[in-house]
């Protein structure tokens, strides 16, 4: 019987709306050697991709998941406690994860490789989370951007300013 062998060192599954959770764990439990992997916009992955990319993908060090908006803080806890957490993962973007919250930053300081961040529309971080992990791992670039709740009142007479790097002429 000739056993397949699956070897992928990059997986970009970005923008396969339809793939699951089982989908990811078949992946992950036969590609052992992977390091990067872009599930941007995969929207129905749950924590449970996360847990098994923990437990058996112990090279990753890039890892997207914007838009994946079932990841909650159980499922980074478990990737930042793994191989890859510990010692690779450099980068993980959280873009549009609107179940992330300041309890994901506090596991990723055990991220002691990270280098990277994205938490661009992450509703429930704060500032004072990313200023904690900071604390934690200096070297680390967050990129974060804060949307009012409500727009400010007018700015300039005619133009309505809807946030500080926008003006709506």
């Amino acid at each position: 019987m000739i056993k397949k062998i699956i070897f992928f060192r990059i997986l970009e599954a970005a923008r396969c709306s339809h793939l699951t959770d089982a989908g990811f764990t078949l992946l992950a439990r036969n590609c052992h050697e992977l390091e990067k992997m872009d599930l941007e916009e995969c929207v129905l992955i749950t924590d449970n991709t996360l847990i098994q990319l923990s437990v058996h993908c112990p090279k990753l060090q890039a890892l997207s998941l914007s838009h994946c908006e079932l990841i909650t803080d159980d499922g980074i806890l478990h990737l930042s406690n793994s191989t890859c957490g510990h010692e690779r993962l450099q980068v993980l973007e959280l873009d549009n994860c609107l179940l992330i919250t300041d309890v994901t930053l506090e596991h990723l300081e055990n991220c002691h490789s990270l280098e990277r961040i994205e938490l661009y529309d992450c509703q429930q971080v704060t500032r004072a989370g990313i200023k904690r992990i900071r604390a934690h791992l200096p070297d680390v670039k967050v990129h974060a951007y804060f949307a009012p709740v409500t727009p400010p009142p007018s700015v300039g007479g005619s133009r309505q300013r809807l946030c500080r790097c926008c003006i709506i002429l």
